[in-house]
C-alpha cells in the first residue's frame, strides 16, 4: 500500500454519513449493555429469596438525550458513475476526518478551518401496539 493511502487509512476518512451511523451505533450499544446490566441484576435478585422478599429491584440507566459535537475537517467530492465507458452520473458525497494530531501534521491542517458537527439524539417511546380492533 503506497505510503499516502497509508496516512489516510490512519487519519479514518470516511464518508459523513458512515461516521455518524458510527456513533448512532455506540450510543445505541450502550443503552443496551445498560439494558443487560439492569436485566442481570434483576435475575439476580429475583433468584435471592432475602432480596426478593425485601422489595428490591434494579435499578434502570436510560439515555434520555446525546449530545454530540464532532470537529471534523470536511470535503466534497464528485463521484463518477460510469456505464460503459460514458459517464452516467456525478454524485457528490462529503468526506470527513476527524481532526486529531496525525491529521493536523499529515495534511499540515489549519485547524482554525475545522468545521463542527452538532447532532442532538433523543430516545423516544416505543409505538403503542394496538390489540385487535
Amino acid at each position: 500500500m503506497p505510503e499516502d493511502q497509508e496516512i489516510i487509512k490512519d487519519v479514518l476518512i470516511e464518508p459523513l454519513e458512515d461516521i455518524l451511523l458510527h456513533v448512532g451505533r455506540g450510543i445505541a450499544q450502550s443503552q443496551l449493555e445498560l439494558d443487560k446490566n439492569s436485566l442481570a441484576t434483576q435475575i439476580l435478585i429475583d433468584n435471592n429469596k432475602d432480596l426478593r422478599e425485601a422489595g428490591i429491584k434494579a435499578t434502570w440507566y436510560h439515555l434520555p438525550e446525546v449530545n454530540a459535537e464532532l470537529k471534523m475537517s470536511l470535503s466534497l467530492h464528485g463521484i463518477v458513475e460510469k456505464k460503459e465507458e460514458k459517464v452516467q452520473a456525478v454524485r457528490l458525497k462529503i468526506f470527513s476526518a476527524p481532526i486529531n494530531a496525525t491529521y493536523k501534521n499529515a495534511f499540515d491542517y489549519d485547524v482554525t478551518g475545522a468545521s463542527t458537527i452538532r447532532a442532538k439524539i433523543v430516545s423516544i417511546p416505543p409505538p403503542i401496539e394496538s390489540k385487535g380492533m
